[in-house]
C-alpha cells in the first residue's frame, strides 16, 4: 500500500508542484491592482545602473536578481518608484536595493531586493607558472578579461605594470596577478655600501652607510652610517641610495 501511494505521488503530482511553478499574486477586490517580481527586478537593475553610472563604472558588469518578492498588491492610483541602496555597491556578493513603492505620490510600501552585480576588466594574468623572484618578462603575462570579485588587493590592467616585478610566491599559469603577490625584486644586498640621504631643515644631507639586509624599492631596511656607527630605518629609492625620514 505504501509503495502504491508513494508511485501515485510521484507521476501523478501536480505540475505546479513538481517544477516549482512560480507564486502568482493575484488581485482583490479591496487591492486592485498587483505588481509583479519583474517589475521589482526592473526597478532595482534601474537603480544600481544610476548608481554606477553617478559612481563613474566603465567596466562591464552583469546584474542578477537573487532574492526579490514575487509581488504586491496595491490599491487604484499611479504608481512610482523611489529606489536606494543603502549598504552600497558590492561586487560579487549581495547588493540590498530598496524599493519605496508609491501610489499618487504617497510611500505605500518598501520592498527589498538582494541583487548580485558582477563586474569584469582586463586584468593582467600569468600565460605559464611563474616562480619566486623570477623577473616577469612580457612573454610572461597576457590581458584577459576576468571578474573583479572585490578582494582587497589591486590588479592590473596593463602588462607594462608587471614587467620587471617578481613574485612573491610561485603563481600558476592562468592566475590573476595582483598586489599580494608580486613586488619589486631586491636591489641592494646585505653588505652594500649605500648613500644615507635625509632631509634636515629643508637641505637634502648624504652620508656613506653599508645596508645591513637585502632591500627592495619602496621597502624599509636596516642600514648603518659608516662615520657614526648609528643604524638606521631607511626607505630604499634604488641600488645606490636610501632615505631617512626626519
Amino acid at each position: 500500500m505504501l509503495i502504491r501511494i508513494l508511485l501515485t505521488l510521484l507521476f501523478f503530482m501536480p505540475l505546479s508542484m513538481s517544477e516549482g511553478a512560480p507564486v502568482v499574486v493575484q488581485p482583490t477586490e479591496q487591492l486592485p491592482q498587483v505588481v509583479l517580481r519583474e517589475n521589482f527586478i526592473q526597478q532595482a537593475e534601474k537603480c544600481i545602473k544610476e548608481a554606477l553610472l553617478e559612481a563613474g563604472e566603465t567596466r562591464r558588469y552583469t546584474i542578477e536578481s537573487v532574492i526579490v518578492p514575487a509581488g504586491l498588491r496595491l490599491p487604484l492610483g499611479e504608481i512610482t518608484y523611489a529606489g536606494s541602496i543603502p549598504n552600497g555597491i558590492r561586487f560579487a556578493r549581495g547588493t540590498q536595493v530598496n524599493l519605496d513603492v508609491l501610489v499618487n505620490g504617497k510611500k505605500y510600501s518598501t520592498v527589498r531586493c538582494s541583487m548580485r552585480i558582477r563586474v569584469y576588466d582586463n586584468m593582467v594574468v600569468a600565460t605559464r607558472q611563474l616562480r619566486q623572484e623570477q623577473v616577469i618578462t612580457a612573454a610572461d603575462v597576457r590581458l584577459e578579461e576576468r571578474e573583479d570579485t572585490g578582494a582587497n588587493w589591486k590588479y592590473f590592467t596593463d602588462v607594462n605594470q608587471v614587467v620587471g616585478l617578481v613574485p612573491v610566491k610561485g603563481i600558476g599559469q592562468g592566475k590573476i596577478l595582483n598586489s599580494n603577490i608580486i613586488q619589486y625584486p631586491i636591489c641592494i644586498l646585505h653588505g652594500t655600501k649605500v648613500n644615507i640621504k635625509a632631509e634636515v631643515n629643508g637641505i637634502m644631507v648624504t652620508a656613506e652607510g653599508v645596508a645591513m639586509e637585502n632591500g627592495r624599492k619602496n621597502r624599509y631596511i636596516n642600514v648603518k652610517n659608516t662615520t657614526s656607527g648609528r643604524i638606521l630605518r631607511a626607505k630604499v629609492i634604488d641600488e645606490n641610495n636610501v632615505e631617512v625620514a626626519a
